[in-house]
């Protein structure tokens, strides 16, 4: 049995739902003759009463409020390649002191990797027998869509049936509901075929062999 504290610093709070990503990948890397045991923080500073200004300032602190052996830093691409991204968080950690950083940056924008799962769309929706076409992107058109929010907010709403006050209720909702179907979503893995997941993927899974190795030479 291992434990392994993670944080994540993304651009904005609707980012957390990548928590279920990251875990979800973390136990699907781990070794199977061990049990991993997670301890996760999102670092939220949009009510903290000195905001850290700019990516360099929010990791920073992030680091020294959360400590923990692997970082993951979001970015959404929005039109930059992901190595504009890399970058620009290479850039903003240089002159810091900091665990092992996985960089997490999906094409135009975290909900793309959430439009794949029509059952934990309709689930999320509150209606999981609904028969409304949701118009979803197929898998691989999920990185050329232009507005990944969008589509998944009219997706939920189309899914839900809802009209009238009930609809302005829900659509008053979606942001939380994004966060539940991240949650509901059980198997990511159709998300490999893309080259930013891919990505990810590849370096969480150097990273926890890497962390694996080190505890067990502290042993």
């Amino acid at each position: 049995m291992s434990m392994l504290n993670y944080t994540l610093v993304a651009d904005g709070p609707s980012d957390r739902c990548l928590m279920h990503v990251i875990n979800w990948a973390l136990a699907r890397t781990s070794p199977s003759n061990s049990t991993l045991l997670i301890n996760s923080h999102f670092a939220d500073y949009r009510e903290a009463p000195a905001e850290p200004r700019g990516l360099s300032e929010r990791i920073e602190r992030a680091v020294q409020d959360y400590p923990c052996d692997i970082l993951f830093v979001h970015r959404d691409d929005e039109g930059e390649s992901p190595g504009h991204r890399r970058k620009e968080i290479a850039d903003a950690t240089q002159s810091l002191e900091l665990p092992a950083l996985i960089c997490i940056i999906p094409v135009r924008m975290t909900e793309a990797w959430l439009l794949f799962d029509e059952a934990a769309i309709r689930l999320a929706a509150g209606n999981p027998h609904g028969t409304a076409a949701l118009k979803l992107p197929s898998l691989r058109r999920l990185e050329r869509e232009p507005d990944p929010k969008e589509i998944l907010h009219n997706a939920l709403e189309v899914a839900s049936e809802t009209t009238g006050r009930r609809l302005k209720q829900f659509q008053r909702d979606l942001p939380k509901l994004v966060q539940r179907v991240a949650e509901l979503i059980e198997d990511f893995s159709p998300l490999e075929s893309l080259p930013a997941f891919s990505s990810f993927y590849g370096d969480l899974t150097t990273e926890l062999a890497a962390h694996v190795l080190s505890r067990s030479a502290d042993k």
